[in-house]
This record gives structure tokens, sequence and C-alpha cells, in this order.
């Protein structure tokens, strides 16, 4: 968080991408034009970039990010030319024309039928024979199927690391730790009766349409809430990652929200609002349904206790009068100025943190944000 802080010309999600790429790394298509798109946004606004902008353009100036793809061809092709040996291939030049086409014909059944177990055998059973028939030496077989053995090592380790990049990319989309990406796909789902949140083995998970989008832990320890008086924004951390920048409204002047730290006490849907007025001289406490038009605090009410020396009030996370779309792009004119003290955030987002926000998740509000959490 403290270095995406220092970008300028670049977005966290830019950022995240490039900054622990390898110049002459091998990368699947999609991600090498990214990649290039990057490259291209640094050199096109270099006078205007950050100190931390101008090491990664200094860095991939020169960047040859090689394909995914032609790297596995070059192991593929390694493992084909140490399977014949250099007497082995002039023995099947002697091969007549029936040897052949019966050679050929073994080869796609060897392609296309066996797998890579298989093959390996059929390759020691061959270069074995061949031993057998003088065609090659004991030294000769046993060098070839270490070196075959090797390749085909390599070639797994290769698969494997290709395997592993992808379900990264996949689990990275999955469990939205893009910041921008949760923020549409939250506001997508949202009161989409596809959605659900399922509860299972300490874990919240998020369905749509019967497809896990996203998994997260129920152990409030996972989960950490800043919130920044001064930008108007509550901060959502999983495991110490951003994964989600809320726009919030705090109090307004005489209201203000208390700076501190609090933890999320309870949870609770369809709250019954309680809004204080004046009445003939007297402040009185009003008991308001949900359902009620002058209910203003939406589907969810997210408590917060105070830590530490207590502050008089209640406060909590909650939404806005949901008959009224706009209610909320209304107050935010001033972003401190629409609230008597509780952060108010828009529906769908509220509505996610309901769900998976465990109680006991640390809240921190402060006036403006520093480096780091810890900070």
């Amino acid at each position: 968080m403290a270095q995406t802080s220092k970008l300028k010309v670049l977005t966290i999600a830019e950022y995240n991408l490039i900054a622990n790429k390898d110049p002459v790394g091998s990368y699947d298509r999609k991600t090498r034009e990214n990649l290039d798109a990057i490259r291209a946004k640094l050199a096109d606004r270099k006078p205007h970039l950050s100190d931390l902008e101008r090491r990664l353009h200094d860095k991939f100036k020169d960047a040859q990010f090689q394909a995914l793809e032609k790297k596995e061809n070059q192991v593929r092709s390694e493992v084909t030319r140490y399977r014949l040996s250099s007497r082995t291939r002039r023995a099947l030049a002697w091969s007549g024309s029936a040897i052949a086409v019966t050679v050929l014909g073994l080869w796609f059944v060897y392609a296309l039928v066996l797998d890579a177990a298989m093959q390996k055998r059929v390759d020691y059973m061959i270069y074995e024979r061949l031993g057998q028939l003088g065609m090659a030496s004991p030294q000769e077989v046993k060098k070839i199927k270490g070196e075959l053995d090797k390749l085909e090592r390599d070639l797994l380790v290769t698969k494997k690391k290709n395997q592993e990049l992808a379900q990264m990319i996949d689990q990275m989309i999955q469990n939205n730790k893009v910041p921008q990406n949760l923020q549409v796909i939250v506001k997508r789902i949202y009161d989409d009766p596809r959605t659900k949140y399922v509860k299972k083995n300490g874990t919240t998970e998020l369905l749509f349409d019967g497809k896990r989008i996203a998994r997260y832990s129920t152990n409030a320890e996972s989960w950490y809430i800043l919130g920044i008086l001064e930008t108007g924004m509550l901060k959502i951390f999983y495991n110490d990652e951003e994964i989600l920048e809320i726009p919030a409204i705090f109090g307004r002047k005489d209201e203000e929200t208390p700076v501190g730290e609090y933890e999320i006490e309870n949870k609770l849907y369809k709250p019954t609002w309680y809004k204080k007025e004046d009445v003939n001289g007297k402040t009185i406490v009003r008991a308001i349904p949900f359902g009620d038009p002058d209910h203003e605090i939406g589907h969810w009410w997210l408590g917060m206790k105070r830590l530490g020396k207590p502050v008089p009030g209640s406060y909590g996370i909650h939404g806005v009068n949901v008959a009224r779309t706009n209610e909320f792009f209304k107050k935010n004119y001033d972003h401190r100025g629409g609230s008597a003290g509780c952060p108010n955030i828009q529906e769908w987002n509220l509505d996610f943190l309901a769900h998976v926000l465990p109680k006991g998740t640390p809240v921190h509000i402060v006036h403006e944000e520093k480096w780091s959490k810890s900070a």
C-alpha cells in the first residue's frame, strides 16, 4: 500500500501487474499485451512519472517479453531431439517404405493415445531393444534414459508452473483482490436473486448463478477496516491486502465521526432506526422500523463497539434511504456533511460487507491516511 500510494500515472492494477515481472520473462499473449501497454504508458508520460514509476520505466523500457508458448515448445523440441540417438536415426533411414508406414502408424498411436507415463515406458523399451541389437551401447541407453527423464521432469515442472500461474490469475479474479474489479462485481450482483452467500467450514462463499466468485475466512483477524475522514473513504483489507475502497459519508459539523479504534459488534438486517427529534423543546428518540418512508439507514446496521476511551452515542456502518436511490449522491457533495456521525455507504457495498465481515472485525477511523495500517 505504501508503494502504490506514490503512483501518479499508473493505476494500482497496472502497478501490481508489472512490478514483479522479469523484463525477459515468458508470459501468455494477453499478459504480454497488457505489459507492453503499460510500458507505452510509462514512456508517453515520462515527464510526469513519480520516482517509483521512473524506476519501472528504466527497468522495462528495453524489455523483450517472451512467448510462454514458445518456451514450452522449445522444451518439447528438446525432448523429441533426445529421444533418438544418432545410431537410431541411421537405422530408421535404412528401413523400407513398409516399416516407415508402420512406424508412422505407431507414432500416431504413441502421440495421440498414450499418456506421458506410458510414452516414457515405450521410449525406454525402444532404446533398450536397440541396445540388445547392438545399435546403441548400454552406456548410451542409460545416458539417453537419464537425459529423457530429466527433460520430461523439466517439462512437467514448466507445465506445473504454467498451471499454477493460470490458477493464481483465476484465484486473483475469484478472490477479487483488485479493488476496481470487486467494486464493479459487487454493484452488478447486488439484489440479484442469483447471488448467494454461503457459510461453510469457517468461510463465507460468494456465489453467483451457482458459481463461486470468492471465498473469505470468517476469522476476524483476517479483516481490517480503515475509515479516512479527510478523503471520505472506507478501505477494506483482507489478509493485509486491500480488496475494496468504498466512498463513505462521515459526520457533519458538531456531529463528527469520532476517530479511534472500534470493532464490529453486531450485524442487524432491516434494522429499526432510532432517530433523535426535538418535540416541544424536548429531545425524544423515535423508533422508525425498516420500510417506513422516513427510515434512513438502509438494509443493514453494522454496529461498532468503541475500544479504549468511550465516546457518547452509538455508531455503526449503514446505508441511506433505500426508497431514494440518489440519496447517497445528494449527501456526498460533501462527504463530511451528510451524516450524524455514522459512516454511510451505498447499499451494494453494505450488503457485501454485512455478509462477509465477521463480528470482531477491527475498524480504525483516522483523520488522514498514513503509509500503512500499522503506522
